[in-house]
């Protein structure tokens, strides 16, 4: 998984990203050279609302706390989607078991 963090925002220790050297380690390691843009070229989601377009029945759940919130879709595609922003939540937090230490805004996302 590519990884860059820097301590002053995040609780990682510092790593910087390097794409070649972590192709080559790869290939070192497994034989396999990463395929970065893989999902984006066969499922779709450089243009959302074209490659999006026909959609329908999908909840994109963002949460506030998300760190992949950034990569998210977070504005509806067509009336046939839903995008929604959950103050306070994390991760798939909204698509767990309901919890009695849930945030409100969980509880009314769900």
């Amino acid at each position: 998984m590519p990884f860059a963090s820097n301590p002053d925002t995040s609780m990682f220790p510092p790593a910087s990203w390097n794409e070649r050297a972590n192709s080559s380690y790869c290939y070192a390691a497994y034989g396999e050279r990463p395929q970065y843009s893989w999902a984006l070229d066969y499922f779709g989601g450089y243009n959302p609302k074209k490659d999006f377009l026909k959609v329908s029945n999908i909840i994109f759940s963002n949460g506030e706390l998300d760190p992949w919130q950034a990569g998210g879709v977070t504005f509806p595609i067509n009336n046939d989607s839903l995008a929604l922003y959950i103050e306070g939540a994390a991760h798939h937090l909204d698509l767990r078991l309901p919890n009695i230490a849930d945030p409100a805004t969980v509880t009314a996302a769900r």
